[in-house]
C-alpha cells in the first residue's frame, strides 16, 4: 500500500487523497480489501473533520468498522483530548444508529460518551439516534448507569431530560 496514502490520513491532507484517488479510482475500495486500517480511524483521532466527510462520501462503510483495539471512529471522535463533535455529527449523518455500535466489552459511543461526561456528545447521540440509550454493555449497564457509576453528573442530568 502507498505510504503516502497513510499520510494523508494522518494529516488529513485532502488534495494528497484526490491525487491518489485520481491515479487510482478504486484506491479506498482496494484498502478496505487489504489493510486492518481505516482512514476514518487516523482522522477521528486527528480531528480531521474535512477529511471526514470526504472519507464518508467516498466510502460511508469505513464508518462502521471496529479497529483491533475495539473501536470504531465514532467510539474515537469525541474519546480525543478534544472531543471531536463535528466530527461526530458527521459520522452521525451516515448512519444514526453509529451511537449503537458495540465495541469492547459491547460499550458503544454513547457508554464511552456518558461515562466520560461529554455532555454534548450525549445529547446530540441521543437526539439523533433515542433507542441508543437502552443499549447495554457486557456488564448490562446502560449509558446512565455509567454516568452515574462515574459521578458525571452532568451526563446523568441530560440523560434524564432527554429520555424524559
Amino acid at each position: 500500500m502507498d505510504i503516502r496514502l497513510f499520510e494523508a490520513f494522518r494529516t488529513g491532507d485532502i488534495q494528497l487523497l484526490y491525487q491518489l484517488l485520481a491515479k487510482n479510482p478504486l484506491l479506498l475500495h482496494t484498502l478496505a480489501l487489504v489493510s486492518s486500517e481505516n482512514p476514518l480511524h487516523e482522522a477521528s483521532i486527528a480531528g480531521h473533520v474535512d477529511f471526514v466527510k470526504e472519507i464518508v462520501r467516498f466510502k460511508p462503510d469505513f464508518a462502521k468498522e471496529i479497529n483491533n483495539d475495539g473501536f470504531s471512529p465514532m467510539h474515537i471522535a469525541f474519546a480525543s483530548a478534544n472531543g471531536y463533535l463535528e466530527i461526530v455529527r458527521e459520522l452521525l449523518k451516515v448512519d444514526p444508529r453509529l451511537s449503537q455500535l458495540k465495541g469492547r466489552d459491547e460499550w458503544t459511543p454513547l457508554h464511552y460518551a456518558a461515562s466520560r461526561g461529554r455532555v454534548d456528545v450525549v445529547v446530540e447521540m441521543v437526539l439523533t439516534c433515542p433507542e441508543s440509550v437502552e443499549d447495554v454493555t457486557i456488564q448490562g449497564e446502560t449509558s446512565l448507569h455509567l454516568a452515574v457509576k462515574r459521578s458525571q453528573f452532568e451526563a446523568i442530568k441530560a440523560l434524564v431530560e432527554l429520555v424524559r
